[in-house]
């Protein structure tokens, strides 16, 4: 019995360690990313966007994101852009941004700049305060 409770501990602070990881790379990513401006392209300039990501089989953003995204786009109106694209029409955005899941949303400041990186589903009032427009 000790022996699976130290195996099951074991297990649990490997688990810990390797989210740890995941974690510390994905903040690195985001600093490395952060002043590349990688949507200047897509974005119209000097105003803060987010980019949603989805692929035509994802009922999460069928049934989540897009109703969250109109919610935003009502909500912010013209001060921010909302955007979706599609993640196999643009994978070389989505390695480079280290995109794991559909749905995943990316913050961009008005400066160009990435605030934040959403795996996975991200309602409008995250998305909002990561804007920081309220």
């Amino acid at each position: 019995m000790v022996e699976r409770l130290v195996i099951v501990a074991a297990l649990a602070a490997g688990l810990t360690v390797l989210i740890w990881l995941g974690r510390r790379l994905a903040q690195r990513r985001m600093a490395t990313l952060a002043d590349q401006h990688i949507f200047a392209d897509l974005l119209p300039a000097g105003v803060p966007a987010v980019v949603a990501f989805t692929l035509p089989g994802c009922g999460d953003c069928r049934a989540r994101q897009e109703p969250a995204l109109r919610r935003l786009a009502d909500r912010i109106g013209n001060r921010a852009a909302v955007l979706s694209l599609r993640a196999d029409e643009h994978a070389t955005l989505a390695d480079k941004l280290g995109l794991l899941t559909v749905p995943a949303t990316v913050v961009i400041a008005a400066d160009g700049r990435l605030r934040a990186l959403n795996q996975g589903y991200a309602d409008d009032e995250l998305l909002a305060g990561q804007l920081n427009l309220g």
